[in-house]
């Protein structure tokens, strides 16, 4: 593991242990779905998923920490070999929510992305790119019982990259990822 992963981690989880969060609500979750990396020149959708560490300051409001990554993408077939691409990353979340009813919240996501992508064309070196850049999203939760939740969202991480087709096998710029994921939830 990155040691920015770990000392982000790190840092949250002890955010999360401080007394000034015990008025709320902590929860953990993952989530699974499908991921559409784009890298300026293709897109491919492979299946990936996430780990999330939370915390409900009030009805209105929440952040998030999710841990993720992708399958690798490209496999094909012996007859015509693809790029292969994936993606892992850190994403941090300020998440503003308002209920719809008892059970069912509408969410946004709003906050930031540490991206690690990395690209190999079919007979060339595998390169990586580190990109720390935005990500949004939206979503629904319906609370099950009072310790479990189920989530269905789209988020977007990172901004279009400058891949070309000259200079991707020489000088790759990272991807740009959509997601569409359900993801379940245990509050504590």
């Amino acid at each position: 593991m990155h040691s920015s992963i770990k000392t982000i981690l790190t840092l949250l989880l002890l955010a999360l242990s401080t007394p000034a969060m015990a008025a709320g609500d902590h929860y953990a979750g993952a989530g699974l779905g499908a991921f559409t990396l784009n890298n300026g020149i293709n897109r491919d959708t492979v299946f990936g998923g996430y780990f999330i560490l939370g915390h409900h300051f009030n009805e209105y409001f929440s952040a998030e920490i999710r841990l993720g990554g992708t399958a690798s993408s490209g496999d094909g077939d012996a007859i015509a070999p693809q790029p292969k691409q994936r993606m892992d990353f850190v994403a941090h979340y300020i998440k503003p929510q308002i209920a719809l009813s008892e059970e069912l919240t509408a969410y946004a996501l709003v906050g930031f992305a540490v991206v690690h992508g990395t690209y190999q064309a079919s007979a060339g070196v595998k390169q990586s790119k580190n990109r720390i850049s935005y990500a949004f999203g939206g979503g629904f939760n319906y609370q099950i019982t009072d310790d479990y939740s189920i989530d269905a969202e789209v988020t977007h991480m990172l901004g279009k990259p400058n891949n070309s087709a000259a200079t991707i096998n020489t000088s790759y710029q990272g991807l740009e990822a959509n997601s569409y994921t359900a993801a379940i939830k245990y509050h504590f």
